[in-house]
């Protein structure tokens, strides 16, 4: 998940969103298989204020910064 507009990302929230990541990087790892691979998308690295309408939803840009992330997930996996 991407992050809240820094304005309402208080100490606690922050340190609340960074165990969420932990935790999807965690069930990824746990719910892969030899022939089922479960991939966790990064998708807050790069991620800033300008690509909120408001304090948690993405504006256009967002989604299209979101959708290139997947996309370019899926595009390695898609190439295999």
């Amino acid at each position: 998940m991407a992050p809240g507009r820094t304005d309402v990302m208080t100490s606690d929230l922050t340190s609340y969103f960074d165990q969420m990541k932990q935790e999807v990087l965690n069930i990824a790892t746990n719910q892969s298989t030899s022939t089922s691979q479960v991939i966790a998308v990064d998708m807050f690295t790069g991620f800033n204020d300008s690509l909120l309408a408001d304090e948690v939803h993405y504006n256009e840009t967002g989604a299209e910064f979101i959708a290139t992330r997947y996309y370019n997930v899926l595009e390695n996996i898609l190439e295999e």
